[in-house]
């Protein structure tokens, strides 16, 4: 199958040098990283959802979910994260490869304010799940693509699977090509992709390889689409309406998320109380337009955002929540909404299964 592999990288135009190469280089990861590790992984908040600060990107899904579970599971984030041998760490999800993160990736996002949380544990979650999404769509793309031939399909996605490096590589690529829109384009992203490549020390030739599935039917618009749905976590800013979905970040750290509309009160309330034993981890979100007087209190609620869901007193129909900004109000984001308030100012919930 090996040889079947390396015949379609040559009649794809790619040399067979690249494609024998290609596939030890990367599965074993044998590039070392050439700085020390970031700084501090946890502050002095630990593992908690006071810990968590969103930075100046739309990520508010991405964060407040991450808060939610670190309210109820905090060691299963914790496990999550791994010292990689040399340096940067290994971030571990519920199902699929682990993802590598170099320590300059984590420097990049405090030095351009990604991230505003005590230590650098979310930061690093941000980045390995930024990948995850990378790799999820690539193994997309090859399974529908009509000119990979069947039987490379299997060592292409076996491939994909081993390759830390790749990601790493095409996360920063996107990184940098990104507006603000959530919008790249696809010559600026294969040259990005090529220096990317070429900087974490693999050969020109299998970087060109590498570049050259840009070039595969399917390819940039399963990435394109990709970068559209969590254009937040590689730099774009964007929003809850615009793509971020909170059940998938719930998902691939406690293997199932759900979303349901707040209207649905019977299954909500369910929830609510499972909130209040720690059974759950939940996030809400606020309409795209204000309902509601609540929203006459600026520093309490914003449109289009999404805020974690702390506790229910079930007694005093009392909704506790926190904004990942970690402000808004003041001084950490948590505030408190009687339940009639809670559900005209907000639109849906995920949660954790």
């Amino acid at each position: 199958m090996f040889s079947h592999f390396v015949e379609w990288f040559r009649r794809s135009g790619f040399s067979v040098c690249a494609a024998v190469l290609l596939l030890p280089a990367l599965a074993m990861g044998q590039v070392a990283a050439r700085a020390q590790d970031a700084g501090p992984l946890y502050g002095a908040h630990g593992v908690s959802p006071q810990a968590v600060r969103q930075g100046i990107l739309g990520s508010c899904y991405f964060h407040a979910s991450i808060a939610a579970l670190a309210k109820v599971a905090p060691e299963t984030l914790r496990n999550a994260i791994n010292r990689n041998p040399g340096s940067g760490y290994q971030v571990r999800f519920f199902d699929g490869p682990e993802e590598l993160v170099f320590p300059e990736d984590v420097k990049y996002g405090r030095a351009h304010s990604f991230d505003r949380s005590d230590g650098d544990w979310v930061l690093v979650l941000m980045r390995g799940y930024a990948q995850r999404e990378v790799r999820r769509s690539l193994a997309g793309a090859i399974q529908r693509s009509t000119l990979i031939p069947v039987y490379a399909k299997p060592v292409a996605l076996s491939w994909l699977d081993q390759s830390g490096l790749l990601l790493v590589a095409y996360d920063r690529a996107i990184r940098s090509v990104v507006n603000q829109d959530g919008i790249m384009n696809k010559a600026a992203l294969k040259q990005a992709l090529a220096t990317q490549l070429s900087a974490l020390g693999l050969p020109a030739a299998e970087a060109q390889a590498l570049g050259g599935f840009l070039e595969e039917k399917g390819f940039f618009d399963a990435l394109e689409l990709t970068v559209e749905q969590n254009g937040e976590v590689f730099g774009a800013y964007k929003s809850v309406g615009q793509g971020g979905i909170p059940d998938r970040v719930i998902g691939a750290f406690m293997g199932k998320g759900r979303s349901q509309l707040i209207a649905d009160n019977r299954l909500l309330f369910d929830q609510l109380r499972r909130l209040h034993t720690g059974g759950v981890a939940m996030v809400a979100a606020t309409w795209p337009t204000p309902r509601g007087a609540e929203y006459s209190r600026t520093d309490l609620l914003v449109p289009n955002h999404a805020y974690t869901l702390l506790d229910y007193d079930e007694a005093t129909h009392i909704v506790s929540l926190r904004n990942p900004w970690g402000d808004h109000p003041d001084p950490d984001g948590v505030f408190t909404l009687p339940l009639a308030a809670f559900l005209r100012a907000y639109e849906f919930y995920s949660y954790s299964e």
